[in-house]
């Protein structure tokens, strides 16, 4: 079930030429780093990831984000790397980018003018990455200054690279709910609201009710509360029982406010994933379940054909994106995580079924870039 939407709609062919342009771009971007910083130069030998931090005097704390880099250009064949004693070396290969970065820009415009926040974050992050290693300025100071907010913003709301998570997410939500009566939904890190747009903008365009569900909008911050309520009464005139709270599923739900086994549907788009403790933060959701209740999930993940996904190199840079407890079983590895990853920690957390909607097994054999799924555990 699913399957075809998925592959035909969802993530259409328009999508994956133009993920495969911003692929190129990222490649680009990371090339003109390396000759900007001096390290092509020091590449040209062996050299391991602390004698280049030694050597131009970064600190340790730019290591991951260096290593980053060098994997992903490595998974391209632009840099090999070596086992040596009880570290890692690296070289160039030789490969080289033909294609410079303004040339793959205007074929992607032409093919998804709607992308364009994707490629202008790579491009802002590339600009200012010399500043960030040697710590003239961090994530905060390069994503969230006033002239780059609105990139953010535009990321978040009219990207089509990030719309399918919304799009996949609001269309799984609608249904799991369609087999319940009068279902209570919580929203989990709602962000800018674009998951509840989608799903509310779904039962519209479907002649689907908005009464027959309570629904409550949960985020961190009091400013996104608020402008999500301010967008969401805009959509419609009827009436949705909606409400607007705040909620960290870092910590005792109780403590918050909620209760145990009160909630129908718990879900969340590009959510789940910044949680400090994965395990913990599950195990909370699950329990505050009814017998029978769905957590439902749209996440970002890393695909069989390319387990390094752009979004990375510009969060990377954040200290947020570090901040979370690496876990063997489930999240082996810092940033985003592997379906299969999320399926095992469904499982640990004690769903009695848990499953990919679509059956990502089967929708990967057709095409090996899917980096969104839907992960629905049912307790």
């Amino acid at each position: 079930m699913f399957e075809e939407w998925y592959l035909n709609d969802l993530i259409n062919e328009r999508i994956k030429k133009s993920w495969k342009l911003c692929d190129l771009y990222l490649l680009t971007n990371l090339d003109g780093i390396l000759k900007k910083t001096g390290i092509f130069e020091l590449l040209k030998n062996e050299i391991s990831i602390n004698e280049i931090i030694i050597k131009c005097g970064y600190t340790d704390k730019v290591f991951y984000s260096i290593k980053w880099i060098f994997d992903r250009l490595g998974l391209d064949d632009y840099l090999l790397s070596t086992p040596l004693n009880d570290t890692i070396v690296y070289k160039l290969t030789g490969k080289t980018y033909k294609r410079n970065v303004t040339e793959i820009f205007s074929e992607a415009m032409n093919l998804a003018p709607l992308t364009q926040s994707t490629f202008d974050l790579i491009k802002l992050v590339s600009e200012n990455y010399p500043d960030y290693l040697e710590g003239k300025k961090n994530g905060v100071d390069i994503l969230f200054n006033e002239e780059s907010i609105n990139i953010m913003n535009e990321f978040y709301c009219i990207n089509e690279f990030y719309a399918v998570h919304n799009i996949g997410g609001g269309t799984i939500l609608n249904y799991d709910i369609s087999q319940r009566n009068n279902p209570s939904i919580l929203e989990i890190g709602g962000g800018m609201g674009g998951g509840t747009k989608q799903f509310i903008l779904q039962r519209i365009a479907g002649k689907q009710k908005l009464d027959n569900f309570t629904y409550i909008f949960t985020e961190v911050a009091n400013k996104l509360l608020r402008a999500t309520k301010k967008e969401i009464s805009e959509i419609t005139n009827e009436n949705i029982n909606i409400s607007y709270k705040k909620f960290d599923f870092n910590t005792d739900p109780i403590e918050q406010g909620y209760e145990n086994n009160s909630f129908d549907v718990i879900w969340g788009v590009n959510a789940l994933h910044v949680a400090k403790d994965l395990k913990k933060s599950i195990k909370i959701l699950y329990n505050m379940l009814k017998p029978g209740g769905s957590l439902l999930i749209a996440e970002t993940v890393r695909a069989d054909g390319n387990p390094m996904v752009q979004q990375e190199f510009i969060l990377n840079t954040l200290d947020s994106y570090w901040d979370v407890v690496l876990d063997e079983d489930i999240r082996p590895q810092y940033g985003f995580m592997h379906w299969k990853n999320w399926l095992k920690a469904f499982e640990l957390a004690g769903f009695s079924n848990f499953e990919t909607i679509p059956d990502m097994s089967e929708v990967e054999k057709k095409y090996d870039n899917c980096y969104v799924a839907m992960i629905r555990g049912i307790k």
